[in-house]
């Protein structure tokens, strides 16, 4: 089980403290102490996991563990000097060694050597029961020339506490991101609800002594502390079964027979109280059991194939030995007397010997084949094997048979389980539908995620909520979004306008400079009458002035004045849009505890979905009704 544990002190030499000798015992390593001379090293039987991290701007000496602390030996210079800060974490050993240094490094990282400090971390893994880190931290600024001045701000009690909230939530994200459900927190029993005593931390010296058998006045502490909550437990445990059966009872009453007898089927399957949940770990249950029911039926399969080729194997070597042995006699019986077939049977004996060759290659690969199947299938000789391909036999014969026992089994109880999670969750729906007049027969045609979400309305407003509210404040949320996208429409396209015209006149101005120039400057006058270009640059510009006046119109400026009170009002209007802009969100969203509107909007969806399928399975009864009537008066009028 992961448990919480955060202390914080400050090495002092008015304890008598040095950060020497500390850094020494935590990391494991031989130090030596500049100031006194003295060797510090203290054994120990697992060696630290140790590292030093520190700002950008450290000088390089910092990663050197003697230098470091002797430099913040000589930074201080009075008798009760606080020389350091240590923080104790204990490591969830749930995470593997690298996952706990991973951990530890990316709390250290953010809280402590991102604001300036520099620390030295030791992992002491000497109880594999017990994993936890020592961080001494330095109190006083670095720069790249060395320490500098106290940091008193890091005295505050404030980031303490920070401090301890963020180790629970790194580890409970390191223990979530490897699938691990433990989770930490850094509050007391007291301020989380739990009657539950916390236990004391032993301690390194009072730890090695419960190790060795004796007990310690902590140790003590702590064994009356595990009995108390051991009652706790049993009474936590026993208040959970009796508020389980209150539920239970009331729930009853929404239920039919029907579904109490499928609830109370699945009761041998559950082994107690039938609820949605164990209903699901139950199938969680099942999902493994039928994969190992798979796993061993292909392992069988497998070993089945192995026999048959084994099998094979041994056939084709038989078959080789016999033909190896007729070979023989073949060589054995040739007539060397009779002089005329000498040559014949010397070609005999030549085409017997080769064949004898070849047979006794492949009888030599069959037999390294069977090496491998000797040690899969643990024989030795033919006889071994024979025997065990027969038991092997025996045992698949008994395995299809139980297999086939079990999956049946696992099909009842599915079906089983079916049953009671759709009465279980047909009664809730009438639960919490039953405040709903409108409801009242609707609720069977409701999908159990939609009555969910009544309910969460209902649990979070602590009180039945009607459906007229939800969709007066569907309606109330909705017109403020369509009112506010209307007006940033409106703003949209009033802005493009602005820049439209605002293009307009500018190309207007550069027109009618061109125009002037042309009308105010006599060289420019008669240059139109000798240059036909000089005319037609004349006559555009007169064309452009025009068009671009008329689209001013139609754009509603008649005068750049008239524009320019356009703008300023439109900048206004403009400075509003992040107003806007987050009202749609506060009416998507919505404000403090309330629900988003896409969850109430898909919770009367739900509903009215339900109601629509009341009332066609209303009309198709209807329908039904009036065949068969019409069926039944046929059937008089023709008697």
């Amino acid at each position: 089980m992961a448990i919480y544990h955060f202390s914080a002190k400050v090495i002092s030499r008015a304890k008598g403290q040095s950060a020497i000798a500390s850094a020494s015992y935590r990391s494991g390593e031989r130090l030596e102490d500049e100031r006194t001379g003295e060797v510090k090293f203290y054994k120990r039987n697992v060696q630290p996991e140790t590292m030093i991290l520190a700002p950008s701007n450290s000088p390089e000496w910092v990663q050197e563990r003697e230098r470091l602390w002797n430099e913040v030996e000589k930074a201080e210079k009075r008798v009760n000097s606080q020389l350091a800060r240590e923080i104790n974490v204990a490591l969830p050993k749930e995470l593997s060694n690298d996952h706990q240094k991973e951990l530890i490094h990316d709390y250290v990282q953010k809280e402590f050597v991102s604001k300036g400090m520099v620390a030295d971390v030791a992992i002491h893994r000497d109880d594999k029961e017990n994993p936890h880190a020592h961080i001494m931290l330095t109190t006083r600024e670095i720069s790249e020339q060395g320490f500098t001045v106290k940091n008193r701000e890091w005295n505050d009690k404030k980031l303490l506490e920070q401090w301890r909230e963020q180790w629970a939530s790194h580890a409970n994200k390191a223990l979530e991101k490897e699938g691990v459900q433990e989770r930490i927190s850094h509050l007391s029993n007291e301020a989380r609800g739990v009657e539950q005593l916390p236990t004391v931390h032993l301690g390194h010296v009072a730890h090695q002594m419960e190790k060795r058998g004796v007990q310690t006045e902590r140790g003590n502490i702590n064994r009356e502390v595990q009995d108390y909550n051991k009652n706790i437990v049993e009474l936590d445990k026993y208040k959970a079964e009796k508020k389980n059966l209150e539920q239970q009872r009331e729930k009853g009453k929404y239920l039919t027979h029907s579904e109490k007898a499928d609830i109370k089927e699945a009761t041998k399957s559950i082994k107690g109280f039938v609820t949605l949940d164990k209903i699901k770990e139950r199938k969680v249950q099942i999902d493994k059991w039928e994969q190992s029911i798979a796993k061993q039926a292909s392992f069988t399969e497998w070993k089945d194939s192995k026999f048959k080729e084994a099998g094979d194997h041994f056939h084709q070597i038989d078959q080789i030995e016999n033909q190896v042995k007729r070979l023989e006699n073949d060589i054995k019986n040739i007539n060397w007397f009779n002089p005329l077939k000498l040559k014949e049977n010397r070609q005999i004996k030549e085409r017997a010997e080769q064949a004898i060759e070849k047979s006794q290659k492949e009888h030599s690969y069959h037999d390294k084949e069977l090496d491998y199947h000797r040690k899969k299938l643990s024989f030795s000789t033919k006889e071994e094997f024979m025997d065990q391909r027969r038991n092997f036999q025996e045992e698949k014969e008994q395995q299809v048979t139980t297999h086939f026992k079990q999956k049946e089994q696992i099909q009842s109880e599915r079906q089983v389980l079916a049953k009671a999670e759709k009465a279980l969750k047909q009664g809730e729906i009438r639960q919490i539908t039953s405040p709903y007049p409108e409801l009242k027969t609707a609720s069977s045609f409701m999908k159990y995620e939609d009555a969910l979400k009544i309910k969460s309305i209902n649990e979070k407003a602590g009180q039945v909520v009607p459906l007229s509210q939800i969709k007066a404040e569907i309606k109330e949320r909705t017109e403020a979004i369509e009112k506010a996208q209307s007006h940033l429409q409106t703003l949209a396209k009033e802005n493009q306008k602005s820049a439209t015209a605002a293009t307009h006149f500018k190309h207007l101005e550069a027109v009618s400079t061109k125009i002037e120039k042309y009308e105010n400057n006599p060289l420019m006058k008669g240059k139109m009458l000798f240059s036909k270009g000089a005319k037609e640059e004349y006559r555009q510009a007169l064309s452009d002035r025009e068009r671009l006046t008329k689209n001013l119109e139609s754009l509603g400026f008649s005068d750049k004045t008239n524009f320019e009170k356009h703008r300023e009002k439109l900048d206004l209007a403009m400075d509003k849009k992040p107003l806007i802009e987050n009202t749609i969100q506060e009416a998507e969203q919505g404000k403090g505890n309330e629900f988003n509107l896409g969850f109430l909007q898909a919770a009367v969806q739900g509903i009215e979905e339900a109601q629509k399928k009341e009332q066609f399975e209303r009309q198709r009864q209807e329908r039904q009704k009036n065949k068969q009537r019409k069926k039944f008066q046929e059937n008089i009028l023709e008697r």
